[in-house]
C-alpha cells in the first residue's frame, strides 16, 4: 500500500498554519521548549521574538489502535 502523502501534506499545512503569535500574529517557527507529559500529550512553550509574548500549548494525540482493532 502506498503512503498517504496527501494526508501528510495536509497535516503539515494545518500544523504550520497554526504557529502564529496570539498577540502580534507573527509567524513562529518552532517552540522554545517541548515537554513530553504522557504517551498522548506534549506541551510546547512558545516565545515570540517580535513582541516578546510567551505562551504554552498542548497537543493531544489519539490513542493508538489496538491489535484487536486491526484484525
Amino acid at each position: 500500500m502506498p503512503p498517504h502523502t496527501d494526508r501528510a501534506k495536509e497535516a503539515r499545512l494545518t500544523t504550520y498554519d497554526k504557529n502564529d503569535c496570539p498577540q502580534c500574529n507573527a509567524w513562529l517557527l518552532a517552540p522554545e521548549w517541548s515537554e513530553y507529559l504522557s504517551e498522548r500529550c506534549v506541551r510546547h512553550t512558545w516565545s515570540c521574538e517580535k513582541c516578546g509574548y510567551q505562551f504554552e500549548t498542548s497537543v493531544f494525540f489519539a490513542a493508538a489502535p489496538s491489535e484487536a482493532d486491526a484484525a
